[in-house]
């Protein structure tokens, strides 16, 4: 009977716990079925996006937008590629947009088959397009003026807002609203508009005026080419080893990229680290590593063509766009190769010799942007790294793939 009261007590906390136990279960089961009704509801939206109207999925545009802004973010990222979101509005009240409507039909057929094309609201047309910035306009342009002309719509009527990836931002909120005031900029002459990608680590331009009005004509004129020449080598070539300064490598390589891809020739990027840079920086200076730096760089320019780009690429690399087909790349990987290893650099009166390690990846081969071929280039050069291999390598995805994707900062993509 001593143990009565005991037991007594211990009943409402054994039934205190039971309950709090069923709240947790019912709770974890609510969750759970939240989770898998989302993830249904997300892939149904993925599915019928395209082939029926939002209303009829029983959702909103805001919606199927938010979807798809997501889904093609995620693939984006993962490839490394930039993509553009474009707004493309009629401007007349009774054209309505809708999935099957025959503006939406037209954009469907202009467009590439991977392009994703959702509705925005009964005027406009949101289109998420694999591309890169500076190509952008282009397309956006070609699909307004289908528009026009398989629907006997005046162009003067079509406008199209565009916001790029990774460029604008990386958020679809982000995305969305530059596309929206990249709309609402648009004008009859500019019917086709996207801002300006600033470049964060731009420095202030500077000013190109004419040389004072009581020069001669003559001098003038030959004085202000040669100012201008001057201070537009000063803008983009490094000071220490006259190449590309890393903030405009990704400019000039697009446009190069750009034309070269148009006209159907091949290309490959090499990512090329110096080794034994600190080492060197440590015993000799840090004048000593510059020297070196310079050295490397006069074999570069020496031994590439002048139509091929080289630029400055983290302390100590560099990054080259050279117009070779991938089964070339690796007899000019070796020749550099070779001549750095057997050339000394003089530094005051010492005479010192590093290696390099490159990285090359290849147009078509391993991507047709170049945002593709940098990421592959320097997974080789950080896998060598990682594993202390101080030689050149070719892509390879079965190996290198293996090394995760850097953030890209030099590459970036900047409207040239």
């Amino acid at each position: 009977m001593q143990m009565l009261p005991t037991t007594m007590a211990l009943v409402p906390n054994l039934l205190i716990s039971d309950a709090l136990g069923v709240v947790a279960a019912v709770v974890i089961s609510f969750i759970l079925i939240t989770l898998i009704a989302s993830y249904y509801r997300f892939q149904h939206i993925i599915e019928e996006a395209e082939e029926s109207n939002p209303e009829e999925m029983g959702t909103t545009p805001l919606e199927v937008l938010r979807v798809q802004m997501a889904r093609y973010i995620a693939g984006c990222a993962r490839r490394n590629t930039s993509f553009s979101f474009s707004l493309i509005r009629v401007k007349d009240p009774s054209v309505k947009i809708a999935v099957g409507s025959p503006v939406f039909s037209s954009i469907r057929k202009i467009v590439r088959h991977d392009d994703l094309l959702c509705i925005f609201d009964d005027q406009t047309a949101a289109l998420f397009t694999e591309a890169e910035p500076e190509d952008s306009k282009g397309i956006l342009t070609r699909v307004i003026e289908g528009i026009a002309k398989d629907n006997a719509l005046s162009a003067d009527l079509l406008c199209a807002g565009i916001s790029s990836y990774p460029g604008h931002g990386l958020a679809g909120k982000v995305l969305t609203e530059t596309a929206t005031t990249a709309l609402e900029s648009t004008t009859s002459e500019n019917p086709v508009f996207m801002p300006e990608i600033e470049d964060p680590d731009a420095e202030e331009e500077e000013d190109e005026d004419l040389l004072a009005d009581s020069l001669p004509e003559e001098e003038e004129e030959h004085s202000s080419e040669k100012r201008h020449w001057g201070r537009r080598r000063e803008s983009i070539l490094d000071p220490l080893t006259g190449v590309l300064k890393p903030k405009v490598v990704s400019p000039y390589m697009q446009r190069l990229m750009s034309d070269w891809r148009y006209k159907k020739k091949p290309a490959t990027l090499y990512c090329i680290g110096l080794n034994n840079m600190d080492h060197i920086a440590r015993i000799h200076g840090e004048e000593a590593a510059d020297d070196v730096l310079v050295g490397i760089s006069k074999i570069l320019q020496k031994h590439l063509r002048s139509e091929d780009l080289i630029g400055r690429h983290e302390k100590y690399a560099f990054i080259t766009l050279v117009q070779i087909p991938l089964e070339r790349a690796e007899l000019i990987a070796r020749r550099i190769n070779h001549l750095v290893q057997h050339t000394e650099i003089f530094s005051e009166k010492k005479r010192i010799k590093t290696t390099i390690t490159m990285g090359a990846a290849s147009f078509p081969e391993h991507g047709n942007t170049l945002r593709m071929l940098y990421s592959a280039a320097q997974k080789v050069l950080d896998y060598h790294r990682q594993n202390d291999i101080r030689a050149y390598a070719i892509y390879d995805p079965k190996i290198h793939d293996t090394i995760p994707s850097k953030p890209i900062r030099s590459i970036k993509s900047v409207k040239a």
